[in-house]
């Protein structure tokens, strides 16, 4: 199962529940630094308010989603079940996301995360600045356009 039997489509209020639960494993797989308990499901509703939500779906299942802050070009959240990482769905959803960003996309990526910022950095994002959040100190990261090609190439 890769890629090609990944489909991704806009969110549906039928999706919130097994994406709150995504959401919180998916933090607690990726943020081995934060205390058992940390990530509650609420939080996703909390995390999503207002962005556009695109999810990605295998064999009509959720396995993982993207919000954007389209006013900003934000892309506020990316998650993948950890079973389904390394299958396509990451790639997916952000190329899903291109459409809701007008801008340069930018994106936070905290520092602890290492596996994450990687993963953005093979697929163009650089890091623009160091900061400290509340959730401890953060990549902002952008993803510039690709250079234009030479005419007639």
């Amino acid at each position: 199962m890769y890629m090609n039997d990944i489909s991704v489509r806009e969110f549906e209020e039928a999706d919130r529940d097994v994406l709150r639960h995504l959401f919180v494993e998916s933090r607690d797989a990726a943020f081995v630094w934060a205390p058992a308990g940390t990530h509650k499901l609420e939080d996703f509703d909390q995390n999503t308010r207002g962005e556009r939500i695109i999810v990605a779906v295998l064999e009509d299942v959720p396995v993982g989603f993207a919000s954007v802050w389209v006013p900003e070009s934000f892309l506020h959240s990316l998650f993948v079940h950890p079973v389904f990482q390394g299958r396509g769905v990451g790639k997916a959803l952000l190329a899903a996301c291109d459409k809701y960003f007008s801008g340069t996309p930018t994106l936070k990526c905290l520092k602890a995360n290492v596996r994450a910022t990687h993963y953005y950095q093979n697929r163009g994002w650089r890091i623009r600045s160091e900061e400290d959040g509340p959730d401890g100190a953060y990549y902002l990261m952008a993803r510039e356009p690709a250079p234009a090609s030479p005419a007639g190439t």
